[in-house]
């Protein structure tokens, strides 16, 4: 049997892929990354430098079992792989460096399949591998998008990543019911741009209607989505899904629409203002969280504060906050005013204190206006089961269940 240890580094779509690069093989067993392995596999992430140390890290990691073992074989991929290839071969003795579009087909190529580092730009296809499990998960992660064509100035992601391209419809359903066979009672759609989903006539509104009528499924969550391409008819069919998680993630990144114009962003903070109202109407308690970048360059102190008053207007359940991070290639790397670290870190640090404050505002509220919480239960821990609710509030079941189950139950009994 194949032992085999990977690391995954980054977004759920990066979960998704080493979930079905691990189903490729035959005869394996998934180790911990610590313990002796035949195969070591690294699934990278470039978004920011920090992601890129990391990935270097995990090599090296790598590369002394090696040392120790000269029949180990290393194999690197993911977002870091595809920028930087030529630095991952300086490392040391890296037996694959795998591009992105044939992350899937590693253990085709491990077992001796002709194999080329391939230019993502040059992919129009989507690569599709089914997969039954996700390792170590109780919810399915499930990729149905990939690459990016909007090439936001500071974003290094659409190089890694490619153009725009979509599963197809008979794809998308084999796989969420392969999940559903496996016992997942939960499904996570994910794609580097969830929102550009689009192939040969199904959009991904048109997705979500075939998803729900897929019986044993009983939550669909979706990962996160443009602004601007939250369009109306969305809004109207997620209305219309009862598996639906009233959970939205919004790549929003600055409330200044000067630094959103330099961000090179398709929309504005008053778009954004109608665009929650609007998801608020629908849906009443939703928990909605944004990401923001701090510290973009000729970010001053006054659009710092503008961001920070913005936030405030708007019905938040939490942020995701991120310190600006200077990518190689991209636009926003050249700009002039470049901020210091201290100083970004001091406004993630305020904007990051501000997202316990709708934290908190926002678990109050379920709990005052006694909202059913839905989720399948991840963990057993002190006593209790958990599970990341549908209204992304980890909860905590005064009853003992089975892990995979769904539970229901109020917030009031469960908030953690």
């Amino acid at each position: 049997m194949i032992r085999i240890a990977i690391s995954t580094l980054g977004c759920k779509i990066n979960q998704a892929e080493s979930a079905a690069i691990v189903d490729q093989f035959t005869s394996v067993q998934v180790v911990d990354w610590h313990d002796d392995a035949d195969i070591y596999i690294i699934n990278t992430c470039t978004v920011t430098n920090r992601t890129d140390y990391k990935s270097r890290y995990l090599i090296r990691q790598a590369l002394t079992k090696k040392l120790a073992n000269p029949q180990v074989k290393i194999v690197v991929t993911g977002c870091f792989a595809q920028r930087s290839a030529g630095e991952i071969a300086q490392l040391g003795d890296v037996d694959f460096v795998i591009d992105n579009q044939q992350k899937l087909e590693i253990a085709a190529i491990i077992a001796g399949k002709d194999y080329h580092f391939e230019d993502i730009m040059s992919q129009r296809d989507f690569a599709f591998e089914p997969t039954k499990k996700m390792h170590n998960h109780t919810r399915a992660f499930q990729k149905i998008q990939d690459g990016c064509d909007f090439y936001c100035s500071y974003c290094a992601v659409p190089y890694a990543r490619g153009h725009a391209r979509s599963a197809t419809l008979p794809q998308v359903l084999q796989q969420a019911k392969a999940f559903v066979a496996s016992g997942y009672k939960e499904i996570v759609l994910g794609g580097v741009n969830l929102g550009l989903y689009q192939n040969q006539g199904t959009d991904l509104p048109s997705l979500l209607n075939h998803l729900s009528a897929i019986e044993g499924l009983e939550l669909i969550r979706l990962s996160s989505i443009e602004p601007q391409l939250f369009s109306d008819k969305l809004v109207e069919t997620l209305q219309h899904i009862p598996q639906l998680c009233p959970h939205f993630h919004i790549p929003l990144q600055s409330g200044s629409n000067t630094i959103l114009a330099q961000m090179r962003r398709h929309y504005d903070t008053a778009f954004v203002y109608q665009l929650l109202a609007k998801l608020i109407k629908a849906f009443p308690n939703a928990a909605i969280g944004l990401d923001m970048i701090t510290g973009f360059p000729g970010e001053t102190e006054t659009e710092h504060n503008k961001t920070a008053a913005f936030l405030q207007t708007l019905p938040l359940a939490y942020l995701h906050v991120f310190s600006y991070s200077k990518r190689k290639g991209t636009p926003a790397a050249m700009m002039p005013h470049q901020v210091t670290r201290d100083v970004k870190t001091q406004r993630t640090n305020q904007l990051t204190a501000l997202s316990h404050h709708f934290q908190a505002n926002y678990r109050k509220s379920l709990i005052d206006n006694q909202v059913v919480l839905r989720g399948v239960v991840e963990v057993y821990k002190n006593g209790n089961n958990e599970a990341v609710s549908d209204h992304y509030l980890r909860l905590k079941v005064p009853e003992k269940l089975d892990i995979g189950k769904v539970v229901q139950i109020t917030a009031s009994e469960a908030c953690l």
